[in-house]
């Protein structure tokens, strides 16, 4: 459904721009577009690899606690399952509210360490993807584009609807470069 709509968008500016609106401004200057993926980008920027060090570091850090928690739930989980016909009723009860407070106080560990890791990412991209925006826009207004589009993947199961562009029309490298340049001060 997003990808009908941004093929439509993306149609109808095009539109607008050769024969409606700015049909003046489009005989006197020609479209003008270029591709980019950004994912290709910050897969290769020498700052968003360090901010990926970075979240790789935290997730181990969380990964680390999580894992033993869940080794205590698991033996615990195996020792009702083994010995609960053994069991008197009250020991059995007893032994699966204690596990459901630990997969309890476990999913909330767990959630906490998402939320933890989201906050960590959005605080060392967002330097990074204010940047590569300002990179963008500078980029297109050098070079005169009239419309940088971007790519998440190539061929049908493309996710921003652009589904054919020439290989000719990826600035990616050049904006990378740009990109590392300037958050290198």
């Amino acid at each position: 459904m997003k990808v009908r709509i941004v093929t439509a968008l993306v149609a109808v500016l095009f539109g607008l721009m050769c024969f409606g609106a700015g049909g003046a401004m489009a005989a006197d200057k020609p479209l003008k577009i270029a591709t980019i993926s950004i994912q290709g980008i910050l897969d290769k920027s020498k700052a968003a690899q360090e901010a990926k060090k970075g979240l790789e570091a935290e997730f181990e850090k969380h990964k680390g606690k999580l894992e033993s928690e869940q080794n205590t739930l698991e033996a615990l989980r195996t020792e009702i399952e083994k010995k609960s016909s053994v069991w008197s009723d009250d020991v059995r009860g007893e032994k699966e509210r204690e596990y459901q407070r630990l997969a309890r106080e476990f999913g909330i560990k767990n959630e906490d360490a998402k939320i933890a890791m989201q906050q960590k990412e959005k605080q060392l991209m967002a330097p990074i993807l204010k940047e590569l925006h300002a990179v963008i826009e500078e980029t297109g207004k050098k070079n005169g584009y009239t419309l940088i589009l971007e790519y998440s993947m190539k061929g049908l199961r493309t996710r921003t609807g652009l589904l054919f562009a020439d290989e000719a029309l990826d600035i990616s490298d050049s904006v990378q470069k740009e990109l590392d340049k300037r958050l290198k001060k």
